[in-house]
């Protein structure tokens, strides 16, 4: 079985840590991407039916600047799952950001609920597990993100690697 990850740069940057995950991780995730990368990305890792999938998406889509409306990442979440059978997906909710660091022209959590609750959505409706990363890394407040206040900080990586671990392991 391998473990394919897939998404933003909340995946992307555990390059290193990948092992912690489970012995055979592809990481095919870029940091900035979309859910309308999401299609190339799986392509590129050609998944199977024995691959469990891990996808992160969402935050990128809430910036202002990419234009990615709700439904349009509901929509595109959905179809790449439904393209790419596997053998089981887990899907990560937006962890949200940390709006003090962030500039008023950024995303804010209102907006990043809006597609944490789509992700959310697709995993309900095609048989994929939520891993609810709000919740998970909530215990640490403000000190889940880095100083940029949208990256992840090695505090949540320890967090999100033990829950991704036990995510795909009981697939």
């Amino acid at each position: 079985m391998r473990i394919v990850l897939l998404g933003d740069s909340h995946l992307a940057r555990i390059q290193r840590d990948a092992p912690r995950i489970g012995e055979n991780v592809l990481n095919a995730a870029q940091g900035g991407a979309t859910v309308l990368h999401l299609e190339g990305q799986a392509d590129g890792a050609g998944i199977t039916g024995s691959d469990v999938v891990v996808v992160s998406v969402g935050t990128n889509d809430a910036a202002p600047w990419h234009d990615v409306s709700v439904a349009d990442f509901q929509r595109g979440l959905g179809r790449v799952v439904r393209s790419h059978p596997a053998g089981a997906w887990v899907i990560m909710s937006p962890p949200g950001v940390d709006e003090g660091r962030l500039g008023s022209r950024d995303r804010t959590n209102v907006v990043v609920d809006a597609y944490r609750e789509a992700a959310a959505d697709v995993a309900a409706s095609h048989t994929a597990r939520l891993l609810d990363t709000r919740s998970l890394l909530a215990p640490l407040g403000t000190a889940a993100f880095a100083t940029d206040g949208l990256h992840l900080s090695g505090a949540a990586y320890r967090m999100l690697l033990r829950a991704l671990a036990e995510s795909t392991k009981s697939h």
